[in-house]
């Protein structure tokens, strides 16, 4: 199959981040549409913390949206909200969807490395992105740093370097740890990727690309 014959649903937690998910899948020459959970991250975050089943339905009703319009292949491009649902009852509930998450990711991640930075948007996320490394790699070390405030910095379109400033970004992941990589546990992060990336001596990994290659392949 062409690649624009492929088209795949993106959900994400707010416009900005589900806009960067259908960019994202746009760039590497695929049709995409993509529905957001909340309206800003403050929103989803207490969604994700406060209502998991109410939000858990909400994907589940726009999967079947995208069936109707013949879309069977969905990308869920955010880590926290990947966290706070029920995937298996999802995956239950749609079962004719190619299904893929940040979290299917981490397994195959957690044997390439001894150490790393894992940086994700809120708590509740990075803690389940931390048992997935350490249930597949349980000697791993792991720095783990979660700053809902430079998503908000993201979603407000902020210059990378700017946020890169404001935060001291480079003096937590390169000073304070010297991990063997930064792992971006969420999907906004990547807007950072090419400047942090000149500042850093590590890989900087972003699970996206292997979430579109599991969905691509038949």
């Amino acid at each position: 199959m062409e690649k624009q014959q492929i088209k795949i649903g993106v959900i994400a937690g707010t416009p900005v981040d589900t806009q960067m998910g259908v960019d994202f899948i746009s760039q590497k020459g695929f049709q995409a549409i993509g529905e957001s959970t909340a309206s800003s991250p403050k929103e989803q975050n207490l969604l994700q913390f406060l209502g998991p089943k109410k939000l858990t339905q909400k994907v589940i009703s726009i999967i079947k949206d995208y069936e109707k319009q013949k879309i069977t292949r969905t990308m869920i491009y955010c880590n926290s909200l990947s966290a706070a649902i029920d995937i298996e009852l999802i995956k239950k509930s749609v079962p004719r969807t190619k299904l893929v998450t940040p979290l299917d990711i981490y397994e195959k991640l957690a044997k390439q490395y001894s150490k790393i930075t894992l940086w994700a948007a809120n708590g509740q996320c990075l803690s389940a992105i931390e048992k997935i490394f350490y249930e597949e790699n349980p000697g791993i070390e792991i720095m783990g740093i979660s700053m809902l405030p430079v998503i908000e910095s993201i979603e407000n379109l902020e210059p990378s370097v700017s946020i890169i400033k404001k935060f001291d970004l480079k003096s937590m992941f390169v000073n304070s740890f010297r991990p063997a990589a930064l792992v971006l546990g969420c999907t906004h992060l990547p807007y950072l990727k090419s400047v942090l990336k000149d500042e850093c001596d590590f890989p900087i990994i972003d699970p996206a690309e292997e979430m579109l290659l599991y969905l691509i392949s038949n």
